[in-house]
């Protein structure tokens, strides 16, 4: 189905639905007059309430039994009918029986009264509900049909609208992409021959990756039948997955993604090109290819090209491809004995004396040093490269990004998981190494997609064993015609001279080997870990270290052509323990073998780059080593969001654009709370969440605010503030409150990150004189009977002291790594505590399918499939709702445009500049 015609289908259904519920409304009333003047005529209370019990039955459809009608051929299947039957039997005795008092008939009178009077509410409630509806729907143009197609939630990044920007980075792309940069292919291969050539090592697991790239490349190269129906169904969910592609064409690969003969056909036109690689060539519009620019949330416009559906797919294969086999021939070299491991060397006399003494099992493999080595590869060694083909290509960790596979972190996961290493590695240390100078070091590339020059990504391929056959092909592909689709058809077309385009497979192949290298040559002369995330790049540890590895990265960017973000380019380096104070490093230190590659650096001495390590709206503080907010930056955020609410149309674009910002922007830029963080960080960002809602709301909350909306656009007055947090699903707006989650993080984070660790190392105490009693105990010789050892050294009559003992804790200590993996943990939130007055309110709605791949449930049964949000919105609200409406269903669900609604909270909010 076409794009056009989908939306129009869509919005056909919702406009039905919106008129039927109308419609039912306005019948309900209807027939609820009538009935309450003809049991108005009743002469008695028992007749009236007979009248209004035959009249409520007849409104809803249910059949009580009469004498023509026997109690055996009706079905009692819902609560209602069960109720109703009960009280038609108590008022046909009521009839005959004196012992029955009158007061019973009033009560029955007034349930019915009640319950009719209540379905008036309801019916109220879902007309002021369609109106909004319907509000939203026509201030909305440009419906990302497609977006939602693809199964995209609504955690879209805002896209703020803004011409002056916009233009101005235009202007440094272009200046960029289309001016060639000039870089010494000897140089480069010189300094790759030194980096992986100058060892045993290092050269046999070189030689593996050149030998596995070169048989690669020709197998690939000549391989026929690489397209069919099911490789072309999961090449489209990857190219919608990235992003791409306008709506028009995301909406096209949707159509080809449900129709088998479709596939066939595509598979076969795929076929006939790859068999021609050679002359292939980009499909162009007047001998170019339309780009436009989209506004991400760090305030950059990236540039899309607006490319061939069937060239999307042809290179997304060809991406995925090369993708999953570097990504193969990087992990063997990480875990291969090239790659230095930052834990110390032990010499083989302690180790003999550890074996001795405690046993041929004394190193945990839950130690700090393996744990850290683990957590390496699997989050931050090519993160941006997938483990296999289906996994798709993996996003850059933005507001938008869902992408992720199973088992595997998303990229704003490991981003948020960064943090929390940053935060735990810097407690380790001060308390492990209280006298040794530490220093964290944080930077990333300038403009790094735009600017990475060609003449390096050929370098590194053909040095890692590329053919000239691919080449040749990657160079067709970098070097396309452009032309911004805002010139017009007659706008100047230029080829790309240096860059790479967005959100292509084949692009995170090219920058993910480049800075592989770095990666490498990090750990050669630092022999630490460089913890990166596409281009951005964090390096911890002794500020000797620190310095080895920062000139390990100046060499390279020098070398490979591309330069530092100075903006983001900041070291805090600190000496002591907790109550030590920081300084900004000036020293330098002699420069290391690595350094030598690169002839453009002369100094002896280098110093860590000044400035302030930051990330979000956080900022490294040098004194305590933890991340605080920074409010000036949330000052200003204020007033955008203020700016930006104050252009909203209607109340659900309003509530989607506070979603998006508070619930969303603020808090994962703030920082996701883990223990190593503390309670105090979760109080900051609390008493921020709630500055910013005081300054937004000055005379109330976000709900007065909404109450008072809804008064002066509709006359609705008296909305209980549940009905703004509910789900859409049951009748709600689905306001997000940011404070719930901390407030339920809160309280399971009982113990300061001091304690958690204080405990850790306590417990190697305990450990250690435990191990000493039981050598004391059983005298040597019984002791190494005991452990069964046969050291080949004399280990002496004593037990090992307790430095000896402690002296390797990050390499043997298990109980370090439990507090280690402690203090990385992301707090459980508290949940609401079942009840039978909660699991009552529940009975009325559908069992929810938790094994299903739809999106999380909100207020459902069972309540074990419930998150602890929406535990608390019922728990809270739900007293209210019931109260207002009788039911937590407050609007049928049959009757809720869900699928439009879906497709409304899928698209990126457009934010006014």
């Amino acid at each position: 189905m076409a794009p056009s015609s989908l939306s129009e289908t869509l919005r056909s259904i919702t406009s039905s639905k919106l008129k039927e519920l109308k419609k039912q409304g306005e019948q309900y009333e209807t027939q609820k007059r009538e009935l309450l003047l003809a049991a108005k005529s009743c002469t008695s209370e028992l007749e009236r309430t007979l009248t209004l019990l035959e009249g409520a039955c007849r409104i809803d459809g249910i059949r009580l039994p009469d004498d023509n009608l026997p109690e055996a051929d009706i079905r009692w299947s819902t609560e209602l009918a069960r109720t109703r039957r009960n009280q038609q039997l108590l008022l046909r005795q009521a009839a005959k029986d004196p012992a029955l008092s009158s007061e019973l008939v009033l009560d029955t009178q007034h349930t019915l009264l009640e319950d009719l009077e209540m379905r008036s509410i309801r019916h109220a409630h879902a007309d002021l509900f369609s109106q909004l509806v319907t509000e939203w729907l026509s201030g909305c143009s440009n419906l990302n049909i497609e977006s939602a197609a693809q199964g995209g939630l609504e955690e879209s990044s805002p896209e703020i609208i803004g011409r002056k920007e916009m233009h101005e980075q235009r202007q440094q792309w272009e200046s960029l992409v289309f001016s060639k940069s000039e870089t010494g292919k000897a140089e480069i291969q010189h300094y790759l021959s030194r980096l992986f050539r100058s060892e045993k090592m290092v050269s046999n697991a070189f030689n593996d990756i050149e030998g596995a790239t070169q048989g690669f490349s020709l197998n690939l190269w000549q391989r026929r039948g690489l397209f069919n129906p099911a490789s072309v169904e999961t090449a489209i969910r990857g190219v919608l997955q990235t992003d791409l592609l306008p709506e028009d064409k995301a909406a096209i690969l949707t159509s080809f993604r449900d129709n088998k003969e479709v596939l066939q056909e595509v598979a076969d036109i795929l076929n006939i090109r790859y068999a021609s690689l050679e002359s292939w060539q980009w499909t162009t519009i007047d001998g170019s290819i339309p780009v436009q620019q989209r506004r991400q949330l760090n305030g950059r416009y990236c540039v899309f090209m607006d490319e061939d559906v069937l060239d999307a797919l042809l290179l997304h294969v060809i991406g995925m491809k090369w993708a999953v086999h570097f990504k193969k021939c990087f992990t063997g070299c990480f875990r291969s004995a090239a790659w230095e491991r930052p834990s110390r060397t032990i010499p083989k006399n302690d180790l003999f004396r550890r074996e001795y003494f405690l046993g041929m099992n004394a190193t945990s493999q839950e130690t700090v040093a393996k744990i850290r080595r683990k957590q390496y590869e699997e989050d931050f060694l090519l993160t941006q490269l997938p483990i296999n083909e289906a996994e798709g290509v993996r996003g850059y960790g933005e507001e938008d990004d869902n992408t992720t596979a199973p088992g595997r972190k998303s990229p704003a996961e490991i981003k948020q998981t960064l943090l929390h290493l940053v935060v735990t590695e810097a407690l380790v240390a001060r308390h492990l190494h209280p006298d040794t100078p530490h220093a964290i070091v944080r930077s990333d590339f300038q403009w790094f997609g735009p600017s990475l020059p060609h003449g390096t990504i050929f370098a590194v391929l053909e040095f890692f064993g590329v053919s000239d056959d691919w080449l040749a092909f990657f160079r067709k592909f970098l070097q396309a015609p452009l032309r911004f689709a805002q010139d017009g058809p007659h706008g100047q077309s230029q080829v790309r001279q240096r860059g790479v385009p967005m959100s292509h497979a084949l692009s995170d192949v090219f920058g993910e080997v480049v800075l592989f290298v770095m990666d490498f040559a990090v750990n050669k002369a630092s022999q630490s870990y460089l913890y990166r995330l596409h281009d951005d790049f964090w390096l911890w540890g002794t500020e000797d270290v620190c310095l080895r590895g920062w000139q390990a990265m100046t060499a390279f960017a020098s070398v490979m052509g591309i330069e530092f973000n100075s903006e983001k380019t900041g070291t805090v380096v600190w000496k002591g323990g907790a109550d030590a104070m920081t300084k900004q490093s000036s020293k330098g230190v002699s420069t290391p073998e690595l350094g030598k590659h690169d002839k453009s650096v002369s100094s002896d001495k280098l110093s860590l780059p000044k400035g302030a390590v930051r990330w979000g709206f956080l900022r490294l503080d040098a004194a305590s080593v933890r991340f605080v907010i920074d409010q000036s930056m949330v000052d200003d955020h204020i007033e955008k969001l203020k700016r930006q609410l104050s252009h909203c149309t209607s109340v659900f674009s309003w509530i989607q654009a506070y979603n998006a910002y508070m619930a969303r922007f603020f808090s994962n830029n703030f920082g996701q709370p883990c223990n190593a963080f503390g309670q105090e960080h979760v109080d900051s960002m609390i008493d921020t969440m709630v500055r910013i809602q005081k300054t937004i709301f000055p005379d109330g909350s976000v709900t007065d605010y909404l109450a008072k909306l809804v008064k002066e656009k509709y006359g609705m007055t008296d909305i209980p503030d549940g009905v703004w947090y509910w789900p859409v699903r049951l009748g709600g707006l689905e306001l997000r409150n940011p404070l719930v989650p901390l407030h339920s993080m809160r309280e399971t984070m009982r113990r300061l990150p001091e304690e958690i660790l204080k405990r850790g190392l306590e417990a190697d105490e305990n450990a250690y004189n435990a191990a000493k009693l039981k050598f004391e105990q059983d005298g040597r010789r019984g002791y190494a009977d005991h452990r069964g050892s046969s050291v080949p050294i004399d280990v002496g009559d004593e037990f090992m002291s307790k430095g000896e003992y402690l002296q390797y804790r990050e390499e043997h200590s298990i109980h370090l790594g439990t507090a280690y993996q402690k203090l990385l943990k992301i707090p459980q939130q508290y949940h609401m505590r079942q009840t039978q007055q909660l699991n009552s309110w529940l009975q009325d709605l559908d069992d929810i399918d938790t094994d299903s791949s739809a999106s999380p449930p909100t207020i459902c049964k069972p309540w074990t499939s419930m998150d602890p949000y929406w535990k608390w919105i019922l728990a809270v609200y739900g007293p209210q709702i019931l109260k207002k409406y009788g039911s937590v269903q407050i609007v049928n669900a049959a009757q809720v445009p869900m699928g439009m609604i879906s497709v409304m909270k899928a698209n990126k909010v457009r934010w006014q500049g």
